[in-house]
């Protein structure tokens, strides 16, 4: 009688571990960090419109400014479970939404002596289309 409930306990503990691996993931797995070299306010500027993008370690937002409305238009946020940040290689980050093709290559540079992102449109095979998001308010 008691080796059998000796054997259902070791039995419940095995089934009770097995559970607990299975279900966790790391930490980097459930939350993305933004590296500290994106994160800040970023502010780019067209004849029409102010786009802002404020990276922040684990979240990120944006919005976009119509002169001609004077008022915000566009409001986007990517909160800390759906952020996705990945470094690509040459410099370039990789950010946005989780499980999806929502992201920009963005990459930490000088120009003109300050600090700016330099984001790539497109595809890399194909064409050289980029903006830059300057630094500040």
């Amino acid at each position: 009688m008691k080796s059998r409930k000796l054997l259902w306990l070791i039995l419940a503990a095995l089934s009770f571990t097995l559970f607990l691996s299975i279900n966790s993931q790391p930490a980097m797995a459930k939350n993305g960090t933004a590296p500290v070299a994106l994160r800040g306010t970023w502010h780019s500027t067209t004849t029409k419109s102010r786009y802002v993008m404020i990276i922040h370690k684990h979240s990120m937002s944006s919005y976009r400014y119509s002169k001609k409305l004077g008022r915000i238009v566009d409001r986007g946020h990517v909160s800390r479970n759906r952020l996705y940040s990945k470094y690509v290689g040459k410099g370039y980050y990789e950010i946005g939404l989780t499980q999806t093709d929502a992201v920009s290559d963005l990459k930490p540079m000088r120009y003109h002596g300050k600090k700016v992102l330099y984001e790539h449109l497109g595809f890399f095979n194909y064409g050289h289309r980029h903006q830059i998001w300057y630094s500040g308010k």
